[in-house]
């Protein structure tokens, strides 16, 4: 089993054209050498900040079509786009819950857009391989304290009550990066720590900051990895990041491009390439 995943994608510029060029030639070439590409179930998950620089106004807002469908429209419509909400999808704004809402609605309108909550479950099998993801909404300040606790209890007993053999957290925000945005804010951080501590899982990937990054460290005397991808669409212009003695970090880049993800039973192998399909960095995730 395969997937692709990037996040802060949604702008409609040439950035986001040239890594969407780079995700279809990726996504299209022979998997594997003497593997049929028609065995392999590919899919793609959106990090969030999917439609800059406000979300959407509507369900018919045209910038589903300029920000989105236009962009991916070369990449087959069988291939569905497992998003989560960013902090631009709500806009930082007072209407900000109500386009989320607009952007949950909009996978009816969609083939390939799929997003059926603010935060959910999806299950990919290959094989008698099985993996879970768990979709949150990381954009706490947009919600009382009752709503994220719900999220978390709900969450928590999901993850709980999976037997699959990976079980990947998928969030906008970073919990742990050492780039711009930084760690988690306290809010934010608690909310994670308690979702993986009650519920521990095997990845975390998110967007926020626009770079790439793979973290290994341990929460509460338990090993995770952390994922940041958040090159789908917008490359920083300034760069004030310092990487001196960042604990856990074993890669970064502020290229353009995506993440790969090859999952057997026992390891995950990720990829990272830049927008012209060079391979930047690999790294394993074993059992």
């Amino acid at each position: 089993m395969r997937f692709f995943f990037l996040g802060d994608m949604g702008t409609g510029a040439e950035e986001q054209y040239q890594g969407a060029a780079a995700l279809k030639k990726e996504i299209e070439l022979p998997y594997g050498g003497n593997v049929k590409k028609t065995t392999i179930k590919t899919f793609v998950c959106g990090l969030g900040d999917n439609i800059y620089e406000r979300g959407c106004q509507s369900v018919a807002d045209t910038k589903f079509k300029t920000h989105f469908e236009e962009p991916y429209q070369h990449i087959s419509d069988k291939i569905p786009f497992y998003m989560c909400l960013g902090n631009h999808d709500y806009g930082n704004c007072e209407q900000g819950y109500k386009n989320a809402i607009h952007q949950i609605n909009y996978s009816q309108k969609s083939n390939k857009w799929k997003m059926p909550s603010r935060y959910y479950k999806f299950r990919r099998k290959q094989g008698k391989t099985i993996i879970d993801f768990f979709v949150i909404d990381t954009n706490l300040e947009f919600h009382p304290k009752e709503d994220i606790q719900i999220q978390v209890n709900k969450m928590s007993q999901l993850i709980n009550k999976s037997n699959a053999d990976w079980k990947i957290v998928n969030g906008h925000h970073t919990w742990r990066s050492v780039a711009g945005h930084g760690n988690a804010e306290p809010m934010l951080d608690n909310f994670l720590t308690e979702l993986f501590t009650k519920s521990p899982f095997d990845v975390y990937m998110c967007g926020h900051d626009h770079t790439k990054q793979v973290i290994e460290t341990t929460i509460n005397h338990k090993d995770i990895t952390m994922i940041v991808c958040g090159t789908g669409g917008k490359q920083y212009k300034d760069i004030s990041d310092n990487y001196k003695n960042a604990p856990g970090l074993v890669f970064s880049s502020h290229n353009l491009g995506f993440g790969i993800c090859d999952v057997f039973k026992d390891h995950l192998d990720f990829e990272f390439q830049d927008k012209n399909n060079n391979v930047e960095y690999r790294h394993q995730v074993m059992k």
